[in-house]
């Protein structure tokens, strides 16, 4: 129950923030190019510090840790509305990034290694659509008050729900210091740790190069209000909390491989269509589906991971993975400001990140033949 309060209030608070952050550093004056190094900025934060703080989680007492994480992202976020010089972004940003990967990692850790949970697929999958619900509030009430109340109030009103969070993380059934004893990975341990860290690698520099933008893209493409902008990101969040509602018994019913396969080689037509298709109820459409497909299956992908891997290395795993997927995203971010000068260069933006979703189709495959070859040989 606890770790559902935590994710509702961070959820509802972050959407609120985000989902007019980019817009509110445009209605001041920062051109694209520095919007897209500030979100880089964010993204290198949380590879590369957010990953050294992976690295501590498991020689210090975590639950201090996490509230100290939470005091800097309370403090990067408030900090972030009023400093708006282009460098002093870049930094605020990197830390922001960085406390934000630290505190879900830790907390993706406490939820795996939880001994009172008897289904972690049940566990991760209502703590994804609580998250997905909770955002879905935060978008409408975000699009809609900032039109009324401006951008810097809307995004101090998110930082003080934010404040909360605090409350809950008394309560979390965080564990404490873990050894790091040396293991013998499996061969199907290996399959799967690399699958995770280069399935992190090709995603993470897919959606960097468009989805930290939507809301950017909305805008130039359609001239969407703030209001109808908050809309669509909330159908995009409804639609997957209702698809990771059903992880469990797809998962149960197909096998995870099975269902990542499915949904990561959808997406790949999606993308295509996205990159010429500029009817504006079309594109959302599209988008929202897209959207749905490749993140509801994000419960799935945690868990067939971290729990066949050794509890005492997921802090570690998903610390590399996190390193992998925001490096990645932080290049591809970087990108965006230099791709995309006039609405006519999302086309070329969305082809580019295509190929790389095209690659994670591939690569899930891949492992769901190996993981099928060998369970039919394991029964032989």
């Amino acid at each position: 129950m606890h770790f559902y309060i935590f994710t509702a209030i961070t959820s509802f608070a972050g959407q609120i923030y985000g989902v007019i952050f980019n817009l509110f550093l445009r209605q001041n004056g920062l051109t694209n190019l520095d919007i897209g190094k500030i979100t880089s900025a964010s993204l290198w934060g949380s590879a590369v510090l957010g990953t050294f703080f992976a690295f501590l989680v498991n020689r210090v007492e975590k639950r201090k840790f996490l509230e100290s994480l939470l005091l800097l992202q309370l403090s990067t976020q408030f900090l972030r509305i009023f400093l708006l010089d282009p460098q002093l972004q870049i930094v605020l940003n990197f830390l922001s990034g960085a406390s934000s990967s630290a505190i879900s990692i830790i907390i993706s850790a406490s939820m795996i290694a939880w001994k009172s949970s008897k289904n972690v697929m049940v566990l991760f999958g209502s703590n994804f659509s609580i998250s997905m619900i909770t955002s879905v509030f935060g978008n409408l009430i975000s699009g809609v008050i900032a039109d009324k109340i401006g951008f810097r109030v809307t995004m101090l009103i998110a930082t003080t729900i934010y404040s909360a969070s605090f409350l809950a993380v008394r309560r979390l059934p965080i564990g404490d210091r873990q050894a790091l004893e040396k293991v013998t990975f499996t061969k199907v341990q290996k399959d799967l740790l690399w699958y995770y860290l280069l399935s992190n690698l090709l995603v993470g520099f897919g959606a960097g190069l468009f989805i930290s933008f939507g809301n950017l893209m909305l805008n130039d493409l359609f001239a969407m209000s703030t209001a109808l902008i908050g809309l669509v990101m909330a159908l995009t969040q409804i639609a997957t909390g209702i698809g990771g509602a059903m992880n469990h018994s797809l998962e149960k019913r197909f096998g995870s491989t099975k269902v990542l396969f499915f949904c990561y080689t959808a997406v790949v037509p999606l993308m295509v269509s996205l990159a010429f298709i500029r009817n504006p109820v079309a594109f959302c459409s599209l988008y929202v589906m897209r959207f749905m497909l490749m993140n509801m299956v994000s419960p799935i992908f945690s868990v067939l991971v971290f729990s066949n891997l050794p509890v005492q290395y997921l802090p570690l795993t998903n610390g590399i993975g996190n390193l992998l997927n925001n490096s990645s995203r932080a290049i591809a971010a970087l990108l965006y400001g230099y791709i995309v000068v006039d609405s006519s260069d999302y086309t070329k933006l969305l082809l580019i990140s295509t190929l790389f979703y095209l690659l994670n189709a591939l690569l899930t495959y891949s492992l769901h033949r190996k993981i099928t070859l060998r369970t039919r040989y394991d029964h032989v």
